[in-house]
Formats: structure tokens, C-alpha cells, sequence
């Protein structure tokens, strides 16, 4: 699947094949219709590399408890696409999966990223609903449901940010310290949202319907 910035991605391939299944499962590609024009194709998470923001927030979080009794030396982004996987296995083992396995589609993943987009929701579901041997997930994830729903819910939550904040719009430095980062050119989820970037100050007062016109975060000379 080709990427915005035309990279095929660094490191293990079974991590970022997951993580790449992830965001697509919540933000597809799509395609909105324009007058005049016909459909226009919409970039998805993953066409906008939200897989790689996941993976950093994810291993460079605070998700591991400090007094686990398990040091974990391996990435957390690691252990998640294991939990993923594991749930996948879960959802074939019940007969619940609804479509065949497609393992082309993301080069190099395992189960999860092998299902078909409603099998890989529906394999989200069945970890948020805790449908899963506890015991046989890796840790810290095992026999901890509250991290695993904890999580759950965090995937779904990074991908929009990922995806509707500045940081793909960071370009070449979006994976850099954030001291080190700059907006390199408009993101396409502030377009998508119709945000007008960042300004000195709005002339919005929330709540009063304004008489003048909408600078729109530009100066006036007014």
C-alpha cells in the first residue's frame, strides 16, 4: 500500500504490517463526492503514516505499571501487535471471522493484519469485551484486563490524533523529540476539519455571533 510520503518503512515488519492494519481498520481510505469534479479519493491513516505516530506514543508511553512485577525490556508496540494477533486467533478459533484470510494486503504481518476490515473490528471488540483467555496473553497484558481495555480504547484514540492533529504535517522531523519538531507544510487534518492553523489570536468570542468578517487567522488592516 503506497504512503503519502513514499516511504516503505524501517524496522520489524511484523509490528508495522499490524500497526498498519490497525489504522486502517479505524480511519479506511474513502472517497467524497464534489460538485462538479465526481469522487475525490481521501487519504486514510495509513496513507498518512498514522501507524508510526501510534508505535512512538505506544513505546514511549507510561502504559507499563511501575511496580510490575515483569520488567518489560521489549517495546511495548511489540507486545500490543502479540495482543492483536492473539485476539485474531481467537475470533478464527470461534468460527467468528466472516471473510478469508488476504496476508498481501499488509506484507509480512501475522493474523491480524491478514483479516479483512470488519474481522479486524470485530477482533477489537472481542479484546474490549475481555472474550479472550486472560492467562495466554503477553505481558504486561496478561491477566490484566484492565490494560488491555485501557489499551483498546488508546489505539482508537492515538489513530485520531495521529490522524486529524499537526504531526503529519512535521514531515521529515515528525519522529524527532518534540523540541525538535516544525510544521513543514499544512496537514491534511486540519484541512479535512476545516481548522485554519495556528495564529496569534482569533477574533473568535464563543457564544456571540460576530458582524465583521472571518479573518481566518490572517492579519488585517482593519
Amino acid at each position: 500500500m503506497s504512503r503519502s510520503n513514499g516511504s516503505t518503512g524501517t524496522g520489524d515488519m511484523n509490528i508495522k504490517a499490524t500497526f498498519q492494519a490497525l489504522v486502517d481498520t479505524i480511519i479506511p481510505p474513502t472517497l467524497r463526492q464534489a460538485e462538479a469534479i465526481g469522487a475525490i479519493p481521501i487519504a486514510g491513516a495509513v496513507q498518512l503514516c498514522v501507524d508510526e505516530f501510534v508505535m512512538n506514543e505506544i513505546d514511549h508511553s507510561q502504559f507499563v505499571p511501575i511496580n510490575d512485577e515483569h520488567r518489560i525490556q521489549i517495546p511495548l508496540s511489540r507486545l500490543t501487535a502479540q495482543l492483536l494477533d492473539m485476539g485474531a486467533e481467537q475470533l478464527i478459533r470461534r468460527g467468528l471471522a466472516q471473510h478469508p484470510l488476504s496476508p498481501w494486503i499488509f506484507p509480512g504481518g501475522g493474523l491480524f493484519s491478514a483479516l479483512s476490515r470488519d474481522d479486524r473490528l470485530q477482533t477489537l471488540a472481542l479484546l474490549d469485551r475481555l472474550e479472550i483467555p486472560l492467562h495466554l496473553m503477553p505481558p504486561p497484558y496478561q491477566n490484566n484486563p484492565g490494560m488491555i481495555q485501557t489499551m483498546i480504547d488508546s489505539l482508537t484514540q492515538l489513530t485520531m490524533f495521529g490522524y486529524y492533529s499537526e504531526w503529519f504535517g512535521y514531515g521529515t522531523t515528525r519522529l524527532s523529540p518534540p523540541a525538535y519538531r516544525q510544521v513543514e507544510f499544512f496537514p491534511p487534518g486540519w484541512r479535512m476539519i476545516g481548522y485554519p492553523g495556528p495564529a496569534f489570536g482569533y477574533r473568535d468570542f464563543r457564544g456571540f455571533l460576530l458582524k465583521y468578517p472571518h479573518a481566518k487567522g490572517e492579519y488585517s488592516n482593519d
